[in-house]
Formats: structure tokens, C-alpha cells, sequence
């Protein structure tokens, strides 16, 4: 199993008023298996995005990737976790523009200590970049740029 919550639940104050965002959430993905998370706004859709992507930490219940509690990960781990097993493709992709196309898709894998040589042979590049790129994101179609976006997450 590659995610399990149970009973995942989120409690926020604001003030003297407490905002249950998720309540007793239950919740199983096998690896490969592909979930969409819909709802209406103020559902608990973000706040959940935010517990799987070990962003935020839940107030009760339990969250198990690849088996492990992530609730008694440090912050270390929960950011190794970030780096190499869970990818953020946000609405408005968060590419650098001061960067070329080939610098923002290569970033995450200078994070990760991937050596230069490997980082240009790793296949998302090639499949996204066909020949080094020097343009930046905003020169680029809004494929391209969703490539670029998709490309950058682990």
C-alpha cells in the first residue's frame, strides 16, 4: 500500500473558533493507482493535499506512506520525503523565470546531489527538452510550460 489514513483528522483555531477541516478521513492508494480529490471549496481538499505532501501535520488520526507513520518523521525526513517520493505540480506551475527551461526542470535533481553528467541524461529532460533549451518558461507555449511544471516533480 503505498498511502493509508485513518481517521486523519485536522483541527485549526482561529482565534476562539475551531475549524474542523477534515474529519475522520479514511483513505487507501496502491501504487500506480491514479485519485482525483474533488470537492466543494472549504471541503478540506488543500488541507488534506497538505498532510499527503507532508506540508502540515494532522491533529488525530494516522498517515502511512510506503508504511511508515509520518507523523514520527522529523523535519529532515519529511523533506527527504518531499525531494524524492511526493511532486507538487501547482496551477501556476512555480517555474523560475530568470531560469531557462532546462535550469528549472534540472533543479530538483541538483537538490537531490544528481551529478551534472546524470542530470542531463535523465529521460524526463530529454523527453521534454528534445535539445538544450536556453529559452525561459514564459517563452515557451502553455503545453510547454505544463510540461516544464510536470517534468520538475519527483
Amino acid at each position: 500500500m503505498l498511502i493509508r489514513i485513518e481517521s486523519l483528522a485536522k483541527v485549526y483555531r482561529l482565534g476562539s473558533t475551531r475549524v474542523e477541516a477534515l474529519r475522520g478521513l479514511d483513505l487507501a492508494v496502491e501504487a500506480g493507482e491514479y485519485l482525483a480529490i474533488m470537492g466543494p471549496s472549504g471541503s478540506g481538499k488543500s488541507t488534506l493535499m497538505n498532510l499527503i505532501g507532508c506540508l502540515d501535520t494532522p491533529s488525530r488520526g494516522t498517515y502511512r506512506l510506503e508504511g511508515s507513520e509520518v507523523s514520527s518523521l522529523d523535519d529532515r525526513q519529511l523533506a527527504a520525503i518531499r525531494n524524492r517520493k511526493i511532486g507538487f505540480i501547482f496551477q501556476t506551475f512555480n517555474l523560475l523565470p530568470r531560469m531557462s527551461a532546462l535550469k528549472n526542470v534540472e533543479l530538483p535533481l541538483v537538490y537531490r546531489g544528481t551529478p551534472s553528467s546524470a542530470r542531463r541524461a535523465d529521460s524526463r529532460i530529454s523527453s521534454i527538452l528534445p535539445r538544450p533549451r536556453r529559452d525561459t518558461p514564459e517563452a515557451g507555449s502553455t503545453a510547454m510550460t505544463w510540461r516544464l511544471g510536470t517534468a520538475s516533480s519527483p
